[in-house]
């Protein structure tokens, strides 16, 4: 009897759609009717907070990516409140998505989906009745892939199905990876694959991925190989357009970004390089194409090539040369470490959702209740890592120029000049008619203002721009910490000035209540390009619309007078001339 299926996924990379996509395709084969749903969705404006945020920790700040990766793994008891949070956004959409379609199973790919449908399946009210799936899309197990609430939980590996019942005290299947039987399958032969895409048929060539978003290290990876002419480098960049476009400007090696012909590729190379153990690397060991691990991006990455490595499935390659020896050991001799990997692939996962279809799985519907004080400080601890997980977002989104105001006033022959004054250089006059005279903002922190205000009254007074600096550079607490440095800065400088100051440029670290301020007052946020004219000068390439910043702080007037001179003079032998940074306003 045909049964409906509501799959889960989300576009959090093509690794989660790509699995999904292939258990929809196998329980049709068999009759029964699926419909395929993205989390994200489920509530849109918190889903694209998270879909950004992951995008920018991992393109822009993946050492904090790595961070809180680490600290949800190291730190469980944080693990049900943050669940808690999720199922007030995304439970009721989900609920109504598996009522709506009248769903008889859910199957997830997605974590977050994965612990919001547990949680809900073992309330003590309003509990929800329909049975769940996971199906664990990586080797790597992370404790917000998994819920006792889920009724069954599906791996690619035996090490992954061990992981879960450490971390849930209930068992695991591993059948294997979803995957395309267009890899595992195909009439074509790897010399018929290489004329086809235009592949020199003597060449070692070698598949370098990223997945779709074409994030890691990619370039530095597709380099190195160029530099061994001996191996020709075929770069996938996904739907990184930019990426590809810096790739082709090498002018060796091939560049793709996203296809379709991903089979025809692996058919036709002899070894592929892969940084984080998704969808692709599960495609390559069905292909039996031998799979080199090098250069992981952090967080699941890093830790999805460890238990791959572990399980004999890729070679880890922890150096450039390394790369590339290790690329000569497969060409030569792979077939062991393939074969290894084609193993994997013991069972079907649609066996094992048919079995929880036709009930041969009971779920389990015993809640489980923590003692009310075990709640309350899972909450508190829950509220802080939240708190600091979002400053970690502020202060990357500010540095990187997200979130910022654009120039508005660039052309083809104007720059922005800043300094960063300090107590040492206020209350000169020929400093203070200098900014003025050459359009040079002043940046001045809070406690600058605090220890000179009237040099900050002087400076407003000679016509100087004046900016707010924030409060102090040395201020790394500032991050976990929920006071406004931006504000408090800015009722100084205004009660110094009697002028409305609302530039903004942070000498410290920026939080999420400095970010949150900064827009509700319309704060234009500015971060100058630093520059020191006396050592950069002559070797930085100086563009129009940019703003450039000095630091004064710690010189005399003087230094401070030549170092500006310095740099204007470059910046005349580059056609640029400084103009206000009231512009930008």
């Amino acid at each position: 009897m045909p049964k409906r299926v509501l799959v889960i996924s989300a576009r959090m990379g093509a690794g989660h759609d790509g699995a999904a996509k292939e258990l929809c395709v196998r329980l049709e084969q068999r009759g029964h009717q699926t419909r395929m749903v993205d989390f994200l969705d489920a509530s849109p404006s918190v889903g694209k907070f998270l879909k950004k945020t992951y995008e920018l920790q991992l393109s822009k700040a993946p050492w904090s990516y790595e961070l809180l990766y680490r600290i949800w793994t190291w730190s469980r008891a944080l693990t049900p409140p943050l669940v808690f949070i999720l199922s007030l956004f995304f439970e009721r959409r989900l609920r109504q998505w598996a009522d709506d379609y009248q769903a008889d199973v859910i199957v997830t790919t997605y974590p977050f989906a994965s612990v919001v449908l547990g949680r809900a399946r073992i309330k003590r009210r309003k509990k929800l009745e329909i049975p769940v799936s996971t199906f664990l899309t990586d080797f790597a197990v992370h404790p917000l892939w998994v819920h006792k609430g889920v009724d069954s939980h599906i791996c690619v590996h035996p090490r992954a199905a061990q992981a879960v019942y450490n971390l849930t005290g209930e068992f695991a299947t591993a059948p294997g990876p979803l995957v395309s039987s267009t890899f595992s399958t195909t009439e074509e032969s790897k010399l018929q694959a290489r004329q086809r895409l235009g592949i020199p048929s003597e060449a070692t060539a070698v598949l370098i991925v990223a997945g779709s978003w074409g994030v890691g290290e990619l370039e530095d990876t597709f380099d190195n190989m160029l530099l061994a002419e001996e191996f020709l480098p075929i770069a996938v960049c996904g739907r990184n357009q930019d990426l590809a476009n810096r790739l082709r400007t090498r002018g060796k090696g091939m560049v793709l970004e996203w296809t379709d012909e991903m089979a025809t590729y692996m058919n036709a190379c002899d070894a592929v390089v892969q940084n984080a153990g998704g969808l692709t690397c599960m495609e390559a060991f069905a292909a039996g194409l031998p799979v080199i691990s090098y250069n992981p991006i952090p967080g699941h990455g890093r830790q999805n090539v460890f238990e791959m490595t572990a399980a004999g499935v890729t070679k880890w390659a922890r150096t450039a040369d390394g790369l590339r020896q290790s690329i000569r050991e497969l060409r030569d001799s792979g077939d062991e470490i393939t074969r290894e990997a084609k193993t994997i692939f013991v069972g079907n996962a649609a066996d094992d959702i048919e079995r929880l279809l036709f009930g041969e799985m009971p779920s389990r519907i015993a809640p489980i209740v923590k003692p009310a004080s075990r709640r309350f400080a899972g909450a508190i601890a829950a509220a802080v890592m939240l708190f600091v997980s979002v400053n970690l977002v502020s202060n990357i989104a500010t540095s990187k120029g997200l979130n910022i105001t654009p120039v508005s006033f660039a052309s083809e022959q104007y720059v922005y000049l800043t300094v960063l004054l300090g107590p040492k250089n206020l209350n000169d006059p020929v400093l203070d008619k200098a900014l003025a005279r050459d359009n040079v903002a002043a940046i001045v922190t809070g406690k600058t203002a605090l220890a000179a205000p009237q040099g900050v009254a002087d400076l407003a007074n000679s016509g100087v721009a004046i900016i707010n600096g924030g409060w102090d550079s040395s201020s790394d607490l500032h991050l976990i910490t929920p006071n406004n440095a931006a504000s408090h800065t800015m009722l100084l400088l205004e009660k110094a000035t009697n002028e409305n100051i609302n530039i903004y440029a942070p000498q410290m670290v920026v939080n999420s209540v400095d970010l949150a301020w900064a827009t509700i007052h319309h704060q234009t946020i500015i971060r100058p390009i630093e520059v020191n004219p006396h050592e950069n000068s002559s070797k930085q390439i100086f563009k129009a619309g940019q703003i450039y910043e000095i630091d004064g702080s710690s010189i005399t007037p003087q230094q401070l007078l030549t170092q500006i001179s310095d740099l204007k003079s470059t910046l005349d032998n580059s056609a640029l001339q400084v103009t206000p940074v009231w512009a930008l306003r």
